[in-house]
């Protein structure tokens, strides 16, 4: 018997190892690691009774009471292995709401529970019916000892039928891990049974736990290593697991407006101190407000909140609890720095259903301006737009399909020559699932998926083909303009597209002209300059556009290579305000002295017309004159005019 208790001696070791890799890897906090402590604590604890009652066998007769505690609590310690290990499953699973719901599952985890309890502790010491301790101080098994054995093997199925029903929601590597713990613990049960007299079970345990450590409690997908918050990848896992198990949640979403201006200003590490401090406060409130929440930090100022349907009833205060821990300012020496949190509430799946439009979210938050006060995902949500850019590539591909793209055509008004003489193509989308697309919308997740220059190609063509017919002549107009983003001005293959397509067409160059707008980016503007020169050398007319919503840099525009300019709406509406005159003036002499045409756009009405005339502005276009229309409509207005 002294030589296989070193069995137990050598388990006590992998276990001290594993309690310490557990807390220097803050594997400390969440239900998950809570359920694989306590695992890992009546592993211990049945280890250290095995060997007490080990050692009180080998001084022979006496110390019978010391034998039935040590013996008791090593076999109820055994009992609970499995119990607790299929508890930790169903934790990591994230079945447990639906186990507290429904009775009859919580009687068939239980009761075999409370049987084995009673029997070891009420039963055993009158009966012997699981194990006794002869006159000679040996221990003997009893006749329902078989019993243990066979509720490891209940709680070891009932786990293992958990992990194959929702097999959907573990990686592979924890399938493995999984199924490696249930067959060491098997084999370690079987075992122990057949050589009754090899002490040996307690060290296949500690053996499991370890590859549980190894293959299933991994800090770097779980956890965020500088705020010791959970991960960004544990958040994505944690929501798609309870949509497949359709738990209701509350998440509370905080996303820190003013992350990069606070970088600019004090650091980046700076403000990775601002980031833990705000973590800690968060852990703070959580254990003063008694609320088993899961904490994380999914990187770039941004963090979440889940509450399960536990708190169903107090979602809501949490949100408002969460929210006010990021209002308060954060200390840095003698200076208090303003962290803008924008902190929103969002129901899954009552506001958002989907997963993929949750982890898209916190853009749209990061839109909004600072008020300090909670937001609700339920006023600022936009389902239809979020489907839209998840389904943008099969949109694009049907309105491919069906000719669903269209054109209109806005005219523009000549001062001078006090007619319409040139008009503007507006690329047009009405999808029949999503309705009328904005073209904004359009062109910049058509971008993202690089279905912008097949869009281009199409608008390039559409125009050529309006340009080539023979009613265009009648019309008298000088050129159609085409809008062209930063990325389709940097298209490689555009001039060539254009060229080819005016040729088969038959079309001049001078009447098409682009509209670009400018970047702030040196490199992407490089680019676009090299496109933009290429055109103009061929003869197609380029305008900058939305001239006053930007950034815009005069030495930029005077060296390239413009035909006018086109001030944005918002520009002209704000500039022809009496205390913002003398900067639209300004606009518009700059504009004069580099020669070239200024457009203003969205005149609305004959006030706005008469001011701008009276300004000395060549063009105006606008609702004051019509609506874009498409091109049977335009033909029929301009002849008409």
């Amino acid at each position: 018997m002294t030589r296989y208790i070193y069995f137990d001696y050598c388990a006590i070791v992998v276990e001290a190892i594993i309690i310490v890799s557990l807390i220097i890897r803050k594997m400390t906090r969440g239900r998950l690691n809570r359920w694989a402590f306590v695992l890992l604590a009546d592993i211990v604890l049945t280890t250290l009774a095995d060997i007490t009652a080990l050692l009180l066998q080998k001084r022979g007769a006496g110390y019978t009471v010391l034998k039935y505690v040590a013996n008791t609590v090593r076999l109820w310690g055994i009992s609970q292995t499995s119990v607790l290990f299929c508890g930790y499953i169903f934790a990591m699973i994230g079945i447990w709401h639906k186990i507290r719901k429904r009775k009859s599952a919580s009687y068939v985890f239980n009761i075999p529970i409370v049987i084995m309890t009673l029997f070891l502790v009420g039963i055993n010491p009158f009966t012997g019916v699981i194990f006794s301790v002869d006159g000679a101080g040996m221990y003997l098994e009893g006749p329902l000892l078989f019993m243990l054995y066979g509720m490891s093997l209940i709680y070891l199925s009932l786990g293992l039928a958990g992990v194959i029903k929702y097999r959907r929601l573990f990686s592979k590597r924890r399938i493995f891990s999984v199924f490696v713990v249930i067959i060491m613990i098997l084999l370690a049960t079987i075992l122990q049974a057949m050589l009754k007299q090899h002490y040996f079970y307690m060290f296949f345990l500690a053996a499991a736990f370890l590859m549980i450590v190894l293959g299933i409690q991994s800090p770097e997908e779980r956890v965020h290593g500088a705020t010791g918050l959970l991960s960004m990848n544990a958040y994505v896992n944690d929501v798609n697991k309870y949509r497949a198990l359709r738990t209701p949640i509350g998440v509370t979403l905080s996303v820190m407006t003013n992350y990069s201006a606070l970088i600019e200003m004090l650091g980046f590490f700076t403000v990775q101190d601002i980031i833990f401090t705000l973590a800690r406060r968060l852990e703070e409130w959580a254990v003063n407000s008694r609320v088993d929440v899961d904490m994380y930090y999914l990187g770039g100022g941004r963090f979440a909140v889940i509450a399960d349907d536990r708190y169903e009833d107090t979602m809501l205060s949490i949100a408002h609890g969460v929210n006010g821990v990021f209002t308060q300012e954060v200390a840095l020496g003698e200076m208090l720095v303003k962290v803008m949190n924008n902190v929103c509430f969002v129901s899954m799946p009552k506001d958002i259903d989907d997963p993929r439009f949750l982890f898209s979210f916190d853009s749209r938050l990061e839109t909004e301006v600072y008020s300090g006060e909670l937001r609700y995902a339920e006023k600022l949500f936009d389902k239809k737009r979020f489907e839209l850019r998840r389904d943008i590539a099969k949109v694009i591909d049907r309105a491919f399909e069906q000719n669903l793209f269209r054109l209109q055509y806005q005219p523009i008004y000549s001062v001078k020559d006090r007619r319409f003489v040139r008009a503007e193509a507006f690329l047009r989308l009405n999808d029949p699932e999503f309705g009328n697309i904005a073209p904004d919308l359009l062109i910049s997740e058509a971008e993202k998926i690089n279905s912008i220059h097949a869009i281009t190609t199409f608008v390039i063509e559409e125009v050529c083909a309006f340009l080539s017919m023979s009613e265009f002549l009648l019309l008298g107009l000088e050129h159609i303009e085409i809008n062209l983003s930063p990325v389709q001005c940097m298209w490689s293959e555009l001039l060539p597209v254009l060229l080819s397509t005016v040729k088969r067409s038959n079309v001049q160059p001078k009447n098409i002209c682009f509209n670009i707008t400018d970047v702030d980016n040196q490199e992407i503007f490089a680019k676009m300059h090299d496109n933009i020169a290429a055109l103009s050398q061929v003869g197609f007319k380029i305008y900058m556009d939305d001239f006053g919503a930007g950034i815009f840099e005069v030495e930029r525009i005077a060296n390239m290579p413009l035909s006018g300019i086109k001030l944005d709406r918002t520009f002209v509406r704000e500039g022809l305000k009496r205390e913002n005159t003398s900067v639209f003036e300004g606009s518009l002499h700059m504009i004069e002295d580099l020669a070239i045409d200024s457009v203003a756009v969205g005149v609305e009405d004959e006030q706005m017309e008469k001011s701008l005339m009276a300004l000395n502005c060549n063009y105006l276009q606008g609702y004051r004159f019509c609506r874009p229309m498409d091109k049977k409509e335009f033909i029929r207005f301009i002849l008409m005019e």
